[in-house]
């Protein structure tokens, strides 16, 4: 653009137009670096360890539609903190509105966006009998919409509306739509909150996140068949990177030793479809899950073949629920953060002229590091007492776990990407090597006396910890 070297009179209706222009620009420009951003993440449900809650949450599942065999029916549920949006006091109680509209645009190959195919409104109310409930953090408002659409790769852009305060929330999401007019098709995953027996009734799990202090959770997916079919139907759920992608495992393994998996739940059965559409729930047991992000896939083989026929794949994360626990002994907690804080700020908490004076500058602490002020959650805590958690639970022995050498590098480093063992023999003494490729490093820890007490060979910082 030019710069103007004078300053002449420009008509109001020119600079109306101008002004005009310009925002268009802007909003442009603005969206392209959006997309920018959302291209990087294209195909895969980027989630980390202990994940940030959003203004609202949206969760889009395929599945075979009953009209147009070529489009495929999308299941749109969104879930509404009950504390982000306005209540007013009316006679039927303190009541609240919002509006959701969803475009659903377009996405070429060549990864640019097109038009908008779909555009939806509706509408949802919320009504509670006592100002407390409009303040509940574990309540929510949920919705659902049903859109059909041609197979391929859209942009879904949902804005919610609060009627009475006129705050608007905005959220854009990459969505794969899967083509359902095969022979035989696999819908897409769904993670269950709940599920009814007697009448068959679920109800989704739109956060995708699960809590370690849970059981197990079910997931629901259906598969379609035109005839009587034999099939090899194997659900697989694999721990991955914080950034969703897959561990992949080192080449250059020694003789005898045991590699770590990232398999955590595998299951095989044998199904003859004769229906068109048959439901399927599974329990999915949650020992040999630890806190991370998972992928869960589901594929169909032909029984006689064994060729794959169709497979459909859903990440999800497993959330720590103890923080409450670990930290009531404030002292244990405080004595814990020997690892993140300085030396004067642990004397500074732990010399407080009273308890009460020690907790809040404890809290204190944990607050200036909170990644996300002003939410119920601190991130950054539970993902550190959640390693003190997990060193305890798995060194501890004659010393606390959080204390050892395994211990140490845990909570300094997280979960390693791969950790390679070598059991007793007359050669070599047991040992492990946790690999950190994100950072580049590998550390070795020897069990010099035979009784599990792991040394680490070299210290973090030394030269030789070193990937490249």
């Amino acid at each position: 653009m030019a710069i103007r070297e004078s300053y002449e009179p420009v008509a109001t209706t020119e600079l109306h137009h101008r002004e005009k222009s310009f925002r268009g620009l802007l909003r442009g420009r603005l969206r392209e670096l959006c997309m920018l951003a959302i291209m990087v993440f294209f195909f895969q449900d980027v989630t980390q360890a202990q994940v940030v809650v959003p203004d609202f949450e949206v969760d889009v599942v395929t599945v075979k539609g009953e009209d147009d065999p070529s489009e495929t029916r999308v299941d749109i549920y969104t879930r509404v903190p009950i504390t982000q949006i306005s209540f007013i006091n009316t006679p039927d109680g303190f009541t609240a509105g919002y509006e959701v509209k969803l475009d659903a645009i377009e996405w070429s190959d060549d990864n640019r966006l097109r038009n908008v195919v779909q555009s939806r409104i509706w509408d949802a109310s919320v009504v509670v009998n006592a100002y407390a409930e409009t303040q509940a953090d574990a309540r929510y408002d949920f919705t659902t919409q049903s859109l059909s659409l041609i197979p391929g790769k859209y942009l879904f852009e949902f804005e919610v509306a609060d009627r009475n305060s006129n705050q608007t929330y905005v959220r854009s999401l990459p969505v794969v739509v899967k083509p359902m007019d095969a022979a035989v098709a696999l819908s897409d995953i769904t993670l269950l909150e709940s599920y009814d027996e007697e009448d068959f009734t679920i109800v989704p799990r739109v956060n995708s996140r699960v809590g370690s202090d849970e059981g197990g959770f079910r997931v629901f997916y259906e598969v379609y068949s035109e005839d009587e079919t034999d099939l090899s139907i194997i659900q697989e759920i694999r721990r991955t990177k914080e950034d969703g992608s897959a561990n992949v495992l080192p080449e250059d393994i020694a003789n005898g030793e045991i590699v770590e998996t990232d398999l955590v739940y595998t299951k095989e059965e044998l199904a003859t479809l004769k229906n068109v559409k048959n439901q399927y729930i599974v329990t999915v047991p949650m020992e040999d899950f630890r806190v991370g992000t998972y992928s869960m896939r589901v594929t169909l083989y032909d029984a006689v073949s064994g060729d794959e026929i169709d497979t459909s794949e859903r990440q999800f994360v497993v959330q720590w629920n103890g923080l409450a626990d670990h930290i009531e002994d404030i002292d244990d907690a405080i004595a814990q953060m020997e690892y993140i804080a300085k030396k004067r700020d642990l004397s500074f908490i732990q010399d407080a002229p009273n308890q009460v004076e020690r907790i809040q500058r404890f809290r204190n602490f944990w607050n200036k590091r909170d990644p996300t002020p002003g939410t119920r959650r601190n991130e950054r805590m539970e993902e550190y007492y959640y390693r003190i958690a997990a060193a305890n639970q798995n060194y501890g022995a004659v010393r606390e776990g959080w204390k050892t050498d395994r211990g140490f590098v845990l909570v300094r480093f997280g979960e390693p990407d791969h950790v390679r063992r070598k059991p007793h023999s007359f050669d070599y003494e047991p040992y492990e090597i946790w690999v950190y490729e994100r950072v580049g490093r590998q550390f070795i820890f020897v069990d010099k006396t035979g009784f599990g007490d792991y040394e680490l060979l070299v210290p973090v910082w030394d030269e030789r910890t070193r990937l490249y």
